[in-house]
């Protein structure tokens, strides 16, 4: 049926379970489709926690069109040393183009980060 194919996240990096991840992330999140649209919502469906405490975060997109199905996320502090962290991306997501689609499932990303300011190397 033509406009229920939902968005689907594809994969992030880091990874799911990764450890050793920087202190000063740039968090990607990649999806089978994204557009202009999402962003009307973008900060409250997604989300950073350390514990249960939330960790403020700018959500942005590339203006490349290389990159136009990734959303990056990127923590408005240095994340502190040898911390877990859970990256959730709420259900309510959404894409449209010509029509509405939502990511319709909760994804959760935990990490752990290095006990440095240095940066992991991209995969």
């Amino acid at each position: 049926m033509p406009g229920t194919n939902p968005l689907n996240f594809v994969r992030s990096f880091p990874r799911n379970g990764a450890t050793g991840v920087s202190r000063n992330p740039r968090i990607q999140l990649v999806f089978n489709d994204v557009d202009n649209s999402v962003w009307a919502n973008r900060r409250n469906q997604i989300r950073l926690f350390r514990g249960n405490t939330s960790v403020g975060i700018n959500v942005i997109r590339s203006s490349s069109r290389a990159l136009r199905r990734n959303i990056f996320v990127i923590p408005t502090s240095t994340l502190r040393p040898l911390t877990s962290y859970r990256l959730v991306i709420l259900p309510g997501l959404k894409a449209r183009n010509g029509r509405r689609r939502r990511l319709g499932e909760t994804v959760t990303i935990r990490f752990r980060t290095t006990s440095h300011r240095g940066i992991i190397p991209e995969e």
